[in-house]
């Protein structure tokens, strides 16, 4: 008689099989070879069934929780109070507090999911002080009754810079979800300079105009003539009806700048500070960045990365330029929401 070694329990048809077969008056042996088991196996089942009436497996303990309730708590409470801790360090401080054994950094990681506080990468937003969530918050009241059509006459424009070479850094935050652009969770930025271009540009629900690299440091003056010459013959041709929008760039608030807007009658939409999630054409740019990142051959100089940029301006789709400035009414709402704090965009 051969010797079956398996590697997985009985099923419960092989186990009903068995206790079938036994009141049918078959040997133990030979029921072992009918279900291709081990004679011990239909011992302990038929064992099974006589003392406690069924053949299935009975309640088992497991692995016991590796840490307390305790322990559960801090964890959870720890990483609320500091989003971006490290886990390790948690688990670190959970030994120095006099624990029985040590716990794991996977078991706090654990633990930090269970509490619905998954790992994920933070966002990067500028930092708002309490005067610009306020003043962001009455520029929302202010447009709150516009519709998607309203924003479509707005002219707007903005600069960027192009990296040569671009780094895609993360910084992972513990959050829960719908937790992405609270304060708490989010990754303050600051601009910083490198081997790049800068660019100026401005677009309407009509189209883009035209692209404009700026060389060297841009002040008052530079900028006032990028107006003149770039700005003004788009926003003459759309019509007296378009405004025209700019961020609060001391360069855009120049006495120079404001005294060009004024002199040549263009009406300027106001504007609240560090809001770039409020500018539609700040998710053209990274369109653009996203499109460079995935180009299969990298550029080799700064005039590369001019050409490419110019190449992907203009072949924007003007319903994809409209599905962005019809977000605007949406955007205006979540800031009223927030109470003039981050938006998603």
């Amino acid at each position: 008689m051969g010797k079956y070694h398996r590697k997985t329990e009985l099923t419960s048809e092989e186990r009903g099989e068995i206790i079938g077969l036994r009141k049918a008056g078959w040997t133990i042996r030979k029921i072992a070879a009918e279900v291709k088991c081990s004679v011990g196996a239909v011992c302990k089942n038929l064992a099974k069934k006589d003392e406690f009436g069924t053949t299935a497996n009975r309640p088992r303990s497991g692995r016991p929780r590796a840490t307390t309730p305790s322990q559960d708590k801090y964890i959870r409470v720890t990483t609320l109070m500091d989003r971006f801790r490290p886990s390790h360090e948690i688990a670190k401080n959970i030994i120095k507090r006099n624990s029985i054994k040590p716990v794991c950094v996977q078991t706090v990681r654990n633990r930090q999911v269970e509490a619905g506080l998954g790992g994920r990468v933070a966002r990067n937003k500028p930092k708002l002080t309490k005067k610009q969530r306020r003043a962001r918050l009455l520029w929302a009241r202010k447009y709150q009754s516009w519709k998607a059509e309203d924003f479509e006459k707005v002219l707007w424009s903005d600069e960027s810079p192009f990296n040569l070479f671009v780094k895609n850094g993360k910084v992972w935050v513990r959050r829960r979800e719908g937790e992405e652009y609270q304060l708490c969770c989010m990754q303050p930025t600051v601009k910083f300079g490198g081997g790049h271009i800068n660019v100026w540009g401005c677009f309407s629900g009509q189209g883009v105009g035209s692209l404009y690299q700026i060389n060297g440091i841009m002040n008052g003056p530079m900028y006032r003539e990028i107006l003149k010459n770039h700005m003004a013959p788009v926003l003459r041709r759309l019509g007296s009806d378009f405004i025209f929008q700019q961020d609060n760039d001391p360069k855009h608030t120049s006495k120079v700048a404001k005294k060009y807007l004024s002199n040549a009658n263009f009406t300027v939409m106001d504007w609240p500070s560090q809001s770039p999630d409020l500018n539609p054409i700040e998710n053209i740019w990274s369109h653009i960045k996203q499109r460079l990142r995935k180009r299969s051959t990298g550029p080799r100089s700064l005039s590369d990365i001019f050409e490419f940029v110019k190449h992907e301006w203009e072949a924007l789709d003007k319903d994809y330029l409209l599905t962005l400035i019809h977000s605007m009414p949406r955007r205006v709402e979540l800031v009223i929401k927030s109470k003039g704090g981050h938006t998603k965009y």
